[in-house]
């Protein structure tokens, strides 16, 4: 940046550039990202409690050169309450692999990145990998998508609904353009001081002109979002909205000229029409969850009525971001728009499939709640196989809990390769002990350098552990080699751990465990007709906990060990004793063990954050850099106390009782 950059330029001396030496990034997708975009992005500032402090914004036409340059041709860089800057000339690199998952040079900070995800010609991103700067954290969303000369005054047509988020507030839009005009706009949404009543407003003109849009709202003092064109701003500024579109019309974005707002917005199908969630999405966004903001990126899969997915996420307290994976059930969108379980978000899938999230009120618990959110979701389509041996991209996978490839790897992961051509000659599991490096003439190569161990492998899917190793390189380069035949390597990153249960179907549901009843008992595995009790020690059974210490072989028989990270266990939000035995698995090979014991509640409804439930409860596992709450443990209501040391010994299980994940395909 520039001058007023002065902030920017102290931001730029506490960010790290985001990758070490190692292998490289896959930049097969480069020719993705090519011409003329759009593109707005929104930064806010917050301290170590989530509370913003400041806001930027940035936006204009970037040109991209197919080859991993760009040049910002027009653009314009925003700070509330400060000055306006022109960001004409700025230029910088990107890299896009062949799964359309990517990183660019922001434009703003120098120094740091945009992480970024492409979906038929539209980015969406975040720079969470930078984590904190100068004691705080720079949240941000950054959208951007294809300048065409096919777009006229004339392509503004039909109903879009529209979400707008502004620093601790949000707003949702209904706009119904005919292609000349504008007719009257509901404008609804949520401030700090509570909801604000639907409203609408008439004589809601627009222009256009070099493929944007530029909208005038009628000044309404009774409206806390657009007031004359703008957000009002502490130096009273106001200016026209601008709208940029996608080159069929049906994804919008924009915001205002002199403020730091951001809005996203879809053309909405026909009524009554069904748009369910299918197939893999790529996502970014806001939450601005009880005070605390954050912004994520990540990707998830929609199959069986539940989400699968994962989100790279920074937040008030963490210094870097996260990974998170989750799971959770949609109801199918009938007309386009449903509410998530939680009922503090409200989605609309419009036309092309792409979804919208916005915050609404909720009451849980006889409290009411309200998260001011904005999110975006771009369904996607892996790229066709090409080659003899092809690794599809995008289906790199968590074999316990079938996080998706953005979730990225840890040493001793156990990982599936997912929608494969030609990996194997024929299917072939490992004998029983320790796993090999080789199963029917087929190889799995990390970085070029370490040879993975396997667990099964296929014509279209190979399950392996990622070596220990692999920890050296920030990103982990994945090679398969069948009988001579060698495939493109695919790319992703390496993280210290990506925690994963392993569960009873797909990553989704009942965990496989085994309880040991408190007091005394015979073991039994957890299901829905045999529930935990609290003080219960309970066995779960993982992946991707990161590093033994004493180290051992890959893929070797586990031992009693400790793990060089940290892990912790809660259920339902509420923390349980530190593990009595967090490692490797004695006696099986590549996985991993804990034996937690059941929290004491308190059970729902309370008055505290976090509370437990008659029946299924999410199991989180976090690791320094990552977390994950997609697996379920059924509990039923008991009284009996937790006691420090109550865990059995770490002692092997059967394996076909323990995994009936292994193998099993899941449906993609």
């Amino acid at each position: 940046m520039k001058t007023a950059s002065s902030f920017l330029l102290i931001l730029a001396a506490a960010v790290a550039p985001a990758f070490a030496a190692g292998p490289a990034w896959d930049s097969t997708g480069n020719s993705q990202l090519n011409g003329t975009y759009y593109f707005r992005q929104v930064l806010y500032e917050t301290n170590t409690s989530g509370a913003i402090t400041t806001a930027f914004s940035d936006y204009g036409n970037i040109s991209f050169s197919g080859s991993g340059t760009y040049t910002v041709t027009s653009g314009t860089f925003v700070q509330f309450g400060g000055g306006v800057e022109s960001l004409t000339g700025t230029a910088g690199t990107y890299s896009v692999s062949a799964s359309g998952f990517g990183f660019m040079s922001s434009p703003v900070l120098s120094g740091a990145n945009v992480e970024f995800l492409l979906s038929n010609g539209i980015l969406v991103g975040s720079q969470t990998e930078n984590g904190a700067i100068q004691g705080g954290f720079l949240n941000d969303m950054f959208v951007a998508a294809p300048y065409s000369t096919n777009i006229s005054l004339s392509s503004f047509s039909g109903l879009y609904t529209v979400a707008a988020m502004f620093p601790g507030a949000d707003a949702t839009f209904q706009l119904n353009p005919n292609g000349g005009s504008l007719g009257s706009v509901s404008i609804s949404g949520f401030s700090p001081s509570g909801s604000i009543s639907p409203q609408n407003s008439s004589g809601v003109k627009y222009t256009f002109s070099n493929g944007a849009y530029s909208i005038t709202f009628p000044t309404n003092n009774s409206a806390p979002f657009y007031q004359g064109g703008s957000i009002t701003n502490t130096n009273g500024d106001s200016g026209p909205v601008f709208l940029y579109m996608s080159p069929d019309s049906n994804f919008v974005f924009g915001g205002s000229a002199l403020g730091v707002d951001i809005f996203v917005g879809v053309r909405n199908v026909s009524s009554g029409t069904s748009t369910p969630l299918s197939g893999l999405y790529y996502e970014a966004g806001f939450d601005d969850i009880g005070g605390g903001l954050d912004s994520y990126y990540g990707t998830f899969n929609a199959y069986q009525n539940n989400l699968v997915g994962h989100k790279r996420i920074l937040y008030a307290g963490n210094s870097t971001g996260t990974g998170v994976t989750y799971s959770g059930s949609y109801p199918a969108a009938i007309s386009g728009t449903y509410t998530d379980p939680s009922s503090t978000v409200q989605y609309t899938i419009g036309q092309d499939g792409i979804r919208i999230g916005f915050g609404i009120s909720a009451t849980i618990d006889g409290t009411a709640f309200y998260y001011p959110s904005i999110e975006v979701g771009l369904p996607y389509s892996p790229p066709a196989p090409t080659g003899g041996v092809y690794v599809d991209p995008t289906g790199v996978v968590n074999t316990a809990s079938s996080a998706p490839y953005t979730a990225g790897v840890s040493p001793g992961d156990f990982i599936t390769l997912y929608n494969g051509v030609n990996l194997a000659n024929s299917t072939v599991f490992a004998p029983p002990g320790a796993f090999p490096t080789s199963l029917g003439g087929v190889t799995v190569t990390i970085d070029s350098i370490f040879q993975a161990t396997l667990y099964y492998v296929s014509p279209t899917q190979i399950s392996f552990l990622v070596p220990f190793e692999a920890s050296i390189f920030p990103i982990a380069s994945i090679e398969v080699n069948n009988n001579g035949s060698t495939s493109t390597p695919v790319t992703t990153y390496v993280n210290l751990t990506t925690p994963g249960v392993f569960t009873y179907d797909t990553g989704i549901g009942d965990a496989a465990l085994i309880d040991y009843p408190f007091g005394g008992g015979t073991p039994y595995f957890i299901n829905e007709n045999n529930p935990a009790q609290p003080g219960d020690t309970v066995v779960a059974f993982l992946t991707g906990l990161g590093a033994p210490l004493p180290a051992n072989p890959d893929g070797a028989l586990g031992v009693k060990d400790f793990l060089a990270q940290a892990i912790s266990v809660d259920v339902n939000g509420v923390a349980a004793a530190a593990p009595a035995y967090a490692g490797l698995a004695p006696e099986l090979a590549g996985l991993y063990q804990i034996n937690f014991t059941v929290p004491n509640g308190p059970f729902c409804p309370s008055t505290t954050t976090a509370c437990m439930n008659i029946g299924d409860n999410s199991i989180g596992i976090a690791g320094p850099d990552s977390y994950t709450f997609e697996a379920t443990i059924p509990i039923s209501e008991g009284t009996a106390a937790a006691v420090a040391g109550a865990s059995p010994e770490a002692k092997p299980a059967a394996r076909g009782k323990v995994l009936p994940r292994l193998g099993k395909s899941a449906a993609r």
